[in-house]
C-alpha cells in the first residue's frame, strides 16, 4: 500500500501566494509561461514547494480559477442589491483587471478538460445573474421580454465587453467610444 504524500494547507499564506503568482503570470505573460518554476521564481520559494501545496500543476491552475469564480461571484450578488446593476455589470465587464485573466483561463480551458467544466459553470451562473438583473429592468421599464430576451441581451452584452477588452489590450478603440455610449444609452432607459 502506498504512503500519501503530506500536502500543505492551500488556505495558507504560502499557498495565496503561489495563487496570486499564478494569477500574475497568466495575466503578463499567458498560459504557456505558467510553470511551478515561473510559481516558485514568483513567489520566492524553491519549486518543490509548489507540489507541497499543490500535488500538481493542474491542481494550481483548478485553484487559482476557483478563487477567480468566488471573487467574480461575491461582486455579481452585490450587483444585484444595487438600484442600477445593469450599469455595475457592465462597469465590472469593462473595468475589471481579470479580463485578461479570465481569457487565459478560458484559453488553457481548450487543452484541460476539468478547467473547460469550470469555465462553462462560471460563465452559466455569471450570465444568470446578468439575465436576473435584465428581467428585472425589462420588467420595471414595461418593455416587451418576449421582444427583448434577457438571455439574448446578456449574450450581446457579454460579447461587446470582451471584444472591447480583448481589442483595448491591443491598442485597438476605434468604434469603442460609440459603442460603450450605445450600451450605456440602452441601459438608461432601463434604469434611468
Amino acid at each position: 500500500m502506498a504512503a500519501t504524500r503530506r500536502m500543505g494547507s492551500i488556505e495558507s499564506e504560502k499557498a495565496e501566494a503561489m495563487l496570486d503568482a499564478a494569477e500574475i503570470i497568466l495575466r503578463d505573460e499567458g498560459y504557456a509561461a505558467l510553470t511551478s518554476r515561473r510559481v516558485a521564481e514568483q513567489t520566492g520559494v524553491k519549486q518543490r514547494l509548489v507540489y507541497y501545496y499543490f500535488q500538481t500543476m493542474d491542481d494550481l491552475v483548478l485553484a487559482a480559477f476557483k478563487r477567480l469564480v468566488q471573487r467574480d461571484k461575491q461582486r455579481l450578488e452585490g450587483v444585484l442589491k444595487s438600484d442600477t446593476p445593469l450599469h455595475e455589470i457592465w462597469n465590472i465587464c469593462m473595468n475589471t483587471a481579470d479580463a485578461r485573466l479570465v481569457a487565459e483561463f478560458m484559453a488553457l480551458a481548450n487543452h484541460h478538460e476539468g478547467l473547460r467544466e469550470l469555465v462553462i459553470d462560471y460563465i452559466e451562473e455569471s450570465r444568470k445573474v446578468q439575465v436576473r438583473a435584465l428581467k428585472k429592468a425589462l420588467q420595471a421599464s414595461g418593455l416587451d421580454t418576449s421582444r427583448y430576451s434577457p438571455d439574448a441581451i446578456a449574450f450581446i452584452g457579454s460579447s461587446i465587453a470582451l471584444a472591447l477588452n480583448r481589442e483595448s489590450a491591443l491598442g485597438i478603440g476605434k468604434g469603442h467610444r460609440s459603442v460603450n455610449k450605445l450600451v450605456k444609452e440602452f441601459f438608461a432607459t432601463l434604469e434611468p
